[in-house]
Formats: structure tokens, sequence, C-alpha cells
């Protein structure tokens, strides 16, 4: 039987939290059907300021008792529109999360794994690899932990830089500009930046010239800082130059930028639906998107984006991915399934127990991440994790 005709009636659903270090929490959603079939989500809203699961839980009261055969019945029985999905960042990472949800278990029902879903799904031919190539992002792990600590020296970026060397990671990404944010009170390269920059060429010392350092910059410049920011980061032998701005809200700055910049500019990490992804390539904003499945739209409009857009811009795709490992795990399975050129984002050295927080354990192999066996997604969040570190609860 075709994939397409599989179906899944939800009528339960549940959230959990797992608390991860300071302000961070890994936040996830449950959808059942009363019986043994679960989808499942993340819903982490770090850089959001309202709780998700009261938007989740509206939304799937419209999808209770109701027969779902895609993932979008999430959009379509709710009345959404894309307007709303690519400008309610709120409402986007609840609709992302739910169709994920949907996707799992539908692929469950399918008996098949996500990524050969995703591929069944859109007549891809030909079969996936398992072991999805991922980037190590050294930032997270060095941020304020539970007692307030936190040392972001130039010699600790270059520690944890080389600690993602020596785990088989062969490209790594730093957030180093904490004392920028524009508007700034000169002219050309602030002054604010230095220390950022010192970051950078400790980390690209350790790293060495064939393996790639990118650097990103979570919007914390304008066009005339970030123009002058562009060569020094060049310079300092940066592979990409990820949001100076903006990149949903400062289109046009951007714009500019890329067409000055001498070197790979990424961005749009908050962006929902392959319609955005696929203009700003069209209009050359940037030289690589960066959909979240948290954020863009889930597995299924994550998988969509990446092979529409590899098809026409090679390289021009690097899933975005600083939170936990339920995101990571659908990830990398629509990174697979599109057959991608570029590695996938894995937020390193954040906790030490991560990889318990699934079942079966989050596996990463010399800086590849291993799909594991089973249907769907393969893995859930394991309730022994949430009972130790968090909570459950339902709305």
């Amino acid at each position: 039987m075709p994939v397409s005709d599989e179906w899944f009636v939800p009528t339960e659903l549940e959230f959990s939290s797992i608390h991860v270090r300071a302000k961070t929490e890994w936040v996830h959603l449950l959808l059942g059907d009363g019986s043994l079939t679960f989808g499942h989500g993340e819903i982490t809203s770090t850089q959001l300021a309202r709780d998700v699961s009261p938007v989740v839980a509206r939304l799937a009261n419209r999808l209770r008792g109701k027969r779902l055969s895609a993932d979008t019945d999430v959009i379509t029985l709710n009345g959404l529109t894309t307007e709303q999905l690519e400008t309610d960042r709120i409402l986007a990472t609840a609709v992302s999360g739910l169709r994920c949800a949907v996707a799992d278990a539908l692929a469950q029902r399918a008996e098949l794994p996500l990524v050969d879903y995703l591929r069944a799904l859109h007549d891809h031919e030909g079969t996936a690899e398992r072991d999805v190539q991922l980037y190590a992002n050294i930032n997270r792990s060095m941020l304020a932990d539970d007692d307030g600590f936190v040392d972001r020296s130039p010699d600790s970026f270059a520690e944890m830089a080389q600690r993602a060397m020596e785990a088989g990671f062969t490209t790594a990404k730093c957030a180093p500009f904490d004392e920028a944010r524009a508007p700034f009170k000169s002219s050309g390269l602030p002054r604010e930046a230095e220390n950022g920059l010192d970051r950078v060429r400790a980390a690209k010392a350790v790293i060495g010239p064939d393996r790639a350092l990118l650097v990103d910059c979570h919007s914390r410049f304008d066009l005339d800082s970030a123009l002058a920011l562009a060569p020094e980061l060049l310079e300092a032998g940066a592979g990409w130059y990820e949001e100076p701005v903006n990149t949903l809200d400062q289109t046009d700055v951007l714009r500019k930028i890329r067409d000055r910049a001498e070197l790979p500019v990424a961005g749009a990490e908050r962006g929902y639906g392959i319609a955005l992804f696929t203009k700003l390539m069209e209009e050359d904003v940037l030289d690589v998107v960066m959909p979240d499945v948290k954020f863009c739209g889930g597995p299924v409009e994550a998988y969509l984006i990446g092979r529409e857009l590899e098809a026409r811009w090679e390289r021009s795709v690097s899933m975005h991915c600083p939170s936990g490992p339920l995101s990571l795990l659908a990830s990398a399975h629509a990174t697979a399934a599109f057959d991608n050129k570029l590695p996938l984002e894995h937020a390193v050295y954040e906790v030490d127990w991560r990889h318990e927080v699934l079942e079966p354990f989050e596996l990463i192999e010399n800086g590849y991440f291993v799909l594991p066996d089973g249907y769907g997604l393969g893995g859930r969040v394991d309730p022994v994790a949430v009972a130790m570190r968090g909570r459950s609860w339902t709305e």
C-alpha cells in the first residue's frame, strides 16, 4: 500500500520538559492514538518570549478524533495560512512540532524509518545514507551553567574547538560577539567586536587551515559594522558569515552585505516554509539557508526545502539545530533524506548526559550522527530521563 494511504487518529496529547542548564529547557510533545502509535516533536522555545505548549494544545484540539493522512493536516484542519506561519514564530513552532509528531506517527504506520518515509512519500529514488555529517556548535557549551559560571575567553573557545576536532568533527561553529550590539557610537569596525575576533582567531588556530570554523553573529550588527567586519572574518579564516543582521527582519540590508562580503553568508534559522527559503535564494539574500526543524514546518517541510534548493543551488542548505536530541534526530532524518551536501548543526558538550535523553541513546561517531533502527523517528524521549531531570503535563 502506498505510504500516502496511511492514516493516524490522535486522541492524546502530553508535554514534557527536561532542564538542561541555566535557563535552557528542552520541551517536547507526544501525540498518541490511545493504542501503540505515538508521534513526537520538540517545541523548545529559547528564542521566543512565550511558552509554545498552550498554542500546541489549542491546535491539537482540532485534530482529536480526526483521520490524519498527512502532516499538513495540522495546517488545513486549523485553517492556517502561509502568511500567518511566516510571521508568527510561536505559531510556526507549535505547527512544526505537531507536523513532526504526525509525520513520525504516519511513518510508524507505514513501517518505515522517517528518512525512507520522506523519500517514498515524494518518489525520491535511491537509498539514503544512514550516517549524517555534523558540525560542532561549541557555543552553548560555554554559556552560563546553573551556578552562573561562564568562561568566554579566547582560550576557552580554543579548548572547546580542540575537543571537537579530537572527537572527529571537521567543522565547528562559534558565536563570539558577546559584547557587540548595534547601533555603535562610531562607524567602521566596532571596538566591541575586537574580543569576538580574538575568540575566532584562537579557535581557528587549533582547528587549522584544512578544517572549517563557521561564525554566527546572532544579528548583533548593522549594515556599516557588518561590512567592516566581513574582511576581518575572512582574514581570520571564517568559513561563513551567519546572521550579521536578522535575515527575516532586515532582508534588504542582508542582501547588501552578501553582495559585498567575500565569504558565504548564511541565515534564516527562524524562517517557515519552502516558499520563504526559495525566495531568499532567488533574490540573492543568502548563500546558505538554515531551516530549523522546530520553526520551518517540521521534517517533511525541511526535506522539501533541502530537496528543492539543493537541486537548484548546490551546497545551499545546512539545517540549523542548536537544540535537544529529539530535534537533532528529526533533523538528521530530513537531512539524510534530501542527500545533504553541507553538515547538520549539533550543539556539543552542553551536558554530558545528553545522549541519555533518547531511547535508544543518541549515537554520534567521529562527527557523524548514526540514524537508529526502527520505524518513524526510531527513538523517543525516555520517560525515565523526564522523571529524573524534568516534568510532564497535559493542557
